[in-house]
């Protein structure tokens, strides 16, 4: 199956979440428990990031996956997006599987979605703070 394309808009300095599942052609979840996903973008400015689930500093992003449900779950706190210093990206969103393909073959690759990123830029730079 071909990979989807799909858009999305991140607005500085707000928090962010990008979640899909994973379905089969039936909209059957597909169960991938063990499997790890990255999210790849290269900004207008030509900078890359990877953002991967095998991060465990959720102080600059969250990127998770609920295996049986076939759920992916990317999130960055305000702070973080805040510091978007860019325009727009082209990314690329992928899973690979726990296990070799075949024997000799590598492990699994698939291209769940790719697209681009629009930043939406604050009028300020000053992040909202409530204090009791």
């Amino acid at each position: 199956m071909a990979a989807g394309k799909y858009d999305f808009t991140i607005e500085q300095g707000s928090s962010f979440k990008l979640s899909l599942i994973y379905k089969d052609s039936s909209e059957t979840p597909i169960n991938i428990t063990g499997w790890c996903a990255r999210l790849i973008w290269t900004t207008s400015k030509g900078i890359v990031q990877v953002f991967s689930t095998t991060n465990v500093d959720y102080t600059l992003y969250k990127f998770t996956i609920t295996g049986a449900e076939g759920k992916l779950l990317l999130q960055f706190p305000a702070s973080v997006t805040n510091n978007f210093l860019f325009d727009s990206a082209k990314y690329d969103l992928e899973l690979e599987s726990p296990s070799a393909m075949y024997s000799g073959g590598g492990k699994e690759i698939i291209r769940l979605i790719f697209g681009g990123v629009k930043i939406i830029r604050r009028n300020s730079d000053t992040l909202l703070s409530c204090q009791p």
